[in-house]
Order: structure tokens, then C-alpha cells, then sequence
């Protein structure tokens, strides 16, 4: 389905387009315009990339979207 970034919630999954899945863990700053989330994938072999670290510093990566941006969701 298509979504806007604006529709985004915790748990919604983003699909790139080779079909990758990603999943938003977090809502880290949304402005009017904007809405920057947290992208994790426990499909990933590299479980650094999704885990949190003992430090408590959060795995996965930062992209921030356009309100208005279409995605691929599941």
C-alpha cells in the first residue's frame, strides 16, 4: 500500500524498492514539514545494525522524510 510520510507510526514497515523491509522503531522529530524516523530491519545478517548497543546507543539509521513523500508501507 501507499502511504505519506505523515502516516508514518511505530511499527509501520517501509519497503525499498528492492523489497527490503524496514521497520520505524521511533519517531525522533517531527516538524511541520518533516518527520524524521528510526529504520531497523531484524531481517538484516548484521544484527548491529538493528540492535541496541550495551552503551545504549540505538541501532539502526535516521532518515527524515517530507510529510508528503509517498512510500511503499506493508
Amino acid at each position: 500500500m501507499i502511504i505519506k510520510a505523515s502516516e508514518i507510526k511505530i511499527g509501520t514497515q517501509l519497503a525499498e524498492a528492492s523489497g527490503f523491509l524496514f521497520e520505524v522503531t521511533e519517531i525522533a522529530k517531527e516538524t511541520e514539514k518533516t518527520i524524521t524516523v528510526r529504520l531497523c530491519s531484524d531481517f538484516s545478517s548484521i544484527k548491529e545494525h538493528w540492535k541496541s548497543k550495551p552503551d545504549g546507543t540505538k541501532g539502526g539509521i535516521l532518515k527524515t522524510f517530507r510529510k508528503n513523500t509517498k512510500l511503499y508501507a506493508v
